[in-house]
C-alpha cells in the first residue's frame, strides 16, 4: 500500500515538473528576427534609442500594425546587467499595473515573469545575457505564449 502511494506521488511530481526546464537555450538576434518574421512581424533595430543604457548591445522590436502586440528582444554585455534589467522591468510592471494573476519561475540560467493585468498580458524572460519582453491584450496572450515557447523564452 505504502509503495503504491509513493509511486503515485512520484508520477504526479514527474508530470508537474516535466514542463519545467533546468536550463534554457540562448538565442541570438538573428534567431529572434527569423522567428518574428515567420510570425508575420517586421523587426526594427532600436538599439540607437537606448544609447545611454549600460551594457546594452542590441535592442530589437517586433510589433503588429497597431502596436497592441509587441515583442522586444535585448542582448546585454553580460548576465549581471541582464539580471538588473529584468528586475527593473518586473518592478515597473508590479508597481504600474493592477494584476489579476502572475507567475514567476527561476531556473539555472533563466528568470520568467508572466502577468495578466486588467487589460493587457505581459511576458518577461531573461536567459543568460538576453531579455525577451512581450505585451498584448489579454485575449491575445496565447499568441504571446506560443511565440515565447517557439523561441525558448517561455
Amino acid at each position: 500500500m505504502c509503495y503504491s502511494v509513493f509511486i503515485m506521488i512520484f508520477a504526479s511530481l514527474a508530470v508537474i515538473f516535466s514542463d519545467l526546464e533546468i536550463k534554457k537555450r540562448v538565442i541570438d538576434k538573428q534567431q529572434f528576427i527569423m522567428a518574428a518574421n515567420e510570425a508575420g512581424f517586421e523587426v526594427t533595430d532600436d538599439t540607437y534609442l537606448f544609447e545611454g543604457v549600460r551594457g546594452l548591445d542590441t535592442a530589437l522590436n517586433a510589433s503588429n500594425s497597431d502596436n497592441s502586440l509587441t515583442y522586444q528582444f535585448y542582448v546585454f554585455d553580460n548576465r549581471d546587467t541582464a539580471d538588473d534589467e529584468f528586475d527593473i522591468f518586473r518592478k515597473t510592471l508590479d508597481n504600474t499595473f493592477v494584476t489579476k494573476d502572475y507567475s514567476s519561475y527561476v531556473g539555472q540560467n533563466y528568470l520568467v515573469f508572466k502577468m495578466e493585468g486588467a487589460k493587457d498580458y505581459y511576458h518577461l524572460c531573461k536567459v543568460d545575457n538576453t531579455l525577451f519582453y512581450a505585451k498584448s491584450p489579454n485575449e491575445e496572450r496565447l499568441q504571446v505564449r506560443d511565440f515565447a515557447k517557439e523561441v525558448g523564452y517561455n
